[in-house]
């Protein structure tokens, strides 16, 4: 990803970042097979996104999960299904205008890379 977004800025939210699900407070992993939720960020890949038809959230900060639709527009395709694969669990990605507002909102652990 670093290839085409050359500033782009990783981390992990939610339930893998606070142990428990947010909606259920149920722990990460019992009972089930957990998620990652991954917030992404950075001036390129927010630019690309927007002239991609990317759509953003009515308050402009983020995405929801990106569609297999997104990522393919953001040369991305594919890049969920390898790190599902990867990890035996689904992955999910969402672009925010910084890693900042995406902590803001939910609890964020920052990979460095």
């Amino acid at each position: 990803m670093r290839e085409l977004y050359p500033d782009l800025d990783m981390g992990f939210q939610g339930s893998s970042v606070t142990g428990r699900s947010a909606d259920s407070g149920a722990p990460f992993d019992e009972g089930r097979v957990s998620d990652y939720d991954i917030a992404i960020s950075g001036d390129s890949i927010n630019q690309a996104a927007h002239e991609n038809g990317v759509q953003f959230r009515g308050d402009g900060v983020s995405t929801g999960p990106l569609s297999e639709r997104d990522l393919d527009r953001l040369g991305l395709d594919g890049i969920t299904d390898d790190a599902s694969a990867e990890t035996g669990r689904e992955v999910h990605v969402m672009i925010f205008r910084s890693i900042e507002e995406a902590a803001s909102r939910k609890p964020t652990i920052k990979i460095w890379f």
